[in-house]
């Protein structure tokens, strides 16, 4: 392997490469079975959306880094640090500390034996169908509290465990105490002992509460590189240099697309081959029941049919995102807290297995094409071009996984 550029040679670089797009390569192997227009593609707009570190892992072998002028440094993973967590899941489960994933919470936590409390699992926990109360803004209640877990556990259950799915910061933050309470040890340093050390992860830190739990549902921070070495051991279904560090039926476990909402695992997305967005006379009846008013609905009313998803999307930011000043404050919290997207949605074929965190820290595994594809960016970075305060805006990088995707034919 080459060592990284110094940055001597970057001035150098930056003085003489007018012929060359500004970004600093530690690991550039041969092109076959790469795209050349395509890395191009992905590379200049990862530069342009003020991408830190995109990384490239191929048929098992690093391909390429990309620093784009700046220094590799740890990035919080965002909610990326959710599908990171549940390796140790499948650790606990490979070492036997826990059947499956189907054991019950209370088995850890006997105080939860009582009401609806007793029926949720720790799959429910990781799919997002546990029914417990549910805040999508975790500046409301999480981050304020002193105790995460504690919080968790004393959340209400407001929904029957297992019948919605809706999207939960509180659930995921539980699962750092069941692997304490299981191990004796805080989820960084289980991580750490059975997954990061056999992978040469050492420069990494995990942000953690008052209490000095870790965040389960984000905290994560991390060098892009060993972000991707993460994902190629997702791809390899939990082996490593000769040793099955994770079961393989864990992944497969994993990739098991949740019926309630397809494009989501066990803290892992799944995007498919193709995805149809649907909206119809019962989609505006059920927006309408969780109190999308009149002007909203006719606005939707007029995208009534079946869509391939890129044209939907292409659609609904020019007709709905664009020209509806309060989508974000009113409408999007409401389709959080019910689980629910604007449209229906039809899946076939599944081709990538991916992370997505705040502000557009990605992770994308293709496993057809031995593929695995790190962007992460940073608050500071974030912030220049075309980032917002709330964390939306061009910087996120919105068409990274289909720029992604083309790299391998």
């Amino acid at each position: 392997m080459l060592p990284l550029l110094s940055k001597a040679r970057i001035m150098a670089k930056n003085i003489f490469g007018v012929f060359f797009l500004c970004f600093l390569s530690t690991h550039i192997h041969s092109q076959d079975g790469i795209d050349k227009p395509a890395l191009d593609s992905l590379l200049k707009k990862a530069e342009l959306t003020q991408t830190d570190g995109l990384v490239i892992y191929y048929k098992g072998k690093l391909y390429g880094e990309y620093y784009f002028g700046k220094e590799p440094k740890q990035i919080e993973a965002m909610s990326s640090t959710k599908s990171i967590v549940n390796f140790a899941i499948g650790k606990l489960i490979t070492d036997g500390l826990i059947p499956s994933v189907d054991q019950h919470v209370y088995e850890t936590y006997p105080e939860w034996k009582q009401g609806m409390k007793k029926d949720i699992t720790i799959r429910q926990l990781m799919n997002h169908t546990s029914g417990m109360q549910n805040f999508p803004n975790t500046n409301i209640e999480i981050y304020p509290s002193p105790d995460f877990v504690k919080l968790a556990l004393a959340a209400e259950i407001t929904d029957t465990p297992g019948i919605k799915f809706s999207y939960n910061n509180k659930a995921v933050n539980l699962l750092g105490g069941i692997v304490k309470t299981l191990t004796r040890k805080r989820i960084d340093n289980y991580l750490y002992e059975k997954i990061f050390k056999p992978l040469d992860i050492e420069d990494f830190s995990w942000t953690a509460d008052d209490d000095g739990n870790p965040h389960c549902m984000s905290g994560l921070h991390i060098l892009p590189k060993d972000m991707a070495k993460l994902g190629q051991l997702f791809l390899n279904k939990g082996e490593w240099n000769g040793k099955q560090l994770i079961s393989k039926e864990w992944f497969t476990e994993t990739g098991k697309p949740n019926k309630l909402s397809p494009n989501c695992g066990l803290l892992w997305w799944i995007s498919y081959d193709t995805t149809l967005c649907i909206i119809d006379d019962q989609q505006l009846s059920d927006l309408k029941k969780i109190g999308f008013d009149n002007k909203i609905l006719e606005k939707l009313k007029a995208m009534k049919g079946t869509y391939p998803v890129e044209e939907y999307n292409q659609l609904f930011g020019e007709k709905i995102a664009s020209t509806t000043k309060d989508w974000t404050t009113k409408y999007v919290p409401l389709l959080l807290a019910n689980g629910m997207a604007v449209s229906r949605k039809e899946f076939k074929n599944i081709n990538c297995y991916y992370t997505d965190g705040f502000l557009g820290n990605y992770m994308a595994v293709y496993p057809k094409k031995n593929l695995i594809v790190v962007r992460m960016i940073s608050w500071e970075s974030f912030r220049k071009g075309k980032g917002n305060e709330e964390g939306t805006g061009y910087n996120t990088f919105s068409d990274f996984f289909n720029l992604a995707a083309k790299l391998v034919k």
